[in-house]
């Protein structure tokens, strides 16, 4: 059997196409990421991660009427078939210049990210969150934070990065043990979910100066009355990480937060 996969996703791989394709591979069959035609293929699978891309994944339809679509921007409620999700990621199935073309800005240096995004681990230490904010599907998606691979199961052969795609690093009782191990290990974290700054604590923070990253912290102040908690860990972030190595995302246009509340959090954070 020929196997199509469609990633209506962004500049990463995709973690359940990835699953999808070492299962199909296992099974003998042939699978091919985004270079076909419908006769070519006789099964196909479309992941859809934000919701912007749900007409693109209705056209598709049309061409493949049978076509199996997934994933959170489609419906919160798909889930993998277990024997499905219990595979190891297939780190063959996407190349550097598939996902150079995905990658945004300069082109300078642009081959140089694709090769190490394609040659990183990729995967979840831990599924779920501690909080209910909200804004964010992970509670109704994940539930609360739980434990999924040990960290070692997630690396790819070919490096030493590790993209981890953990909701809450910073709530999970075993955060100081994984970064730890990171750490012996030599292992290079790109967390790509970001960090829960009001969570942090003094041991986090130095664990998390003691792992090689790649790419900036980043983190965020999403409504007003978390001012002081979020002004709290990003001082106690400071103490070992320093100002230039860190990234805050605000969130906007979300009620019941006015446009006078968003532009305060942005210009606070400048100064």
């Amino acid at each position: 059997m020929r196997v199509g996969l469609i990633d209506l996703g962004d500049k990463l791989p995709n973690l359940a196409l990835m699953k999808i394709s070492s299962f199909h591979k296992a099974q003998g069959d042939v699978v091919l990421l985004h270079d076909f035609t419908p006769s070519q293929v006789d099964k196909v699978y479309i992941s859809v991660v934000f919701t912007k891309h749900r007409k693109q994944a209705e056209k598709l339809l049309q061409i493949y009427p049978d076509a199996i679509v997934g994933g959170s921007g489609w419906d919160t409620t798909s889930r993998l078939p277990l024997e499905i999700e219990s595979c190891r990621p297939d780190y063959d199935l996407y190349t550097v210049d598939f996902v150079a073309s995905r990658l945004k800005g300069r082109t300078k240096g642009r081959r140089e990210k694709a090769q190490r995004i394609v040659d990183s681990g990729l995967g979840r230490s831990s599924r779920g969150c501690g909080r209910s904010c909200a804004f964010c599907l992970v509670p109704r998606v994940e539930g609360s934070l739980q434990q999924a691979t040990r960290i070692e199961d997630l690396l790819n052969p070919r490096s030493k990065t590790l993209t981890l795609l953990d909701n809450n690093l910073c709530m999970d009782p075993l955060a100081l043990e994984k970064l730890a191990f990171c750490r012996d290990n030599g292992i290079i974290l790109n967390l790509t979910q970001g960090l829960d700054v009001r969570a942090l604590t003094d041991d986090l923070v130095q664990g998390l100066s003691e792992v090689r990253h790649f790419g900036n912290i980043h983190f965020a102040w999403d409504q007003a009355p978390q001012e002081r908690m979020v002004f709290e860990g990003i001082k106690r972030l400071s103490r070992w990480i320093k100002p230039y190595n860190q990234t805050c995302f605000v969130l906007t246009g979300f009620k019941p937060s006015s446009f006078e509340e968003d532009e305060m959090r942005v210009r606070k954070l400048h100064e």
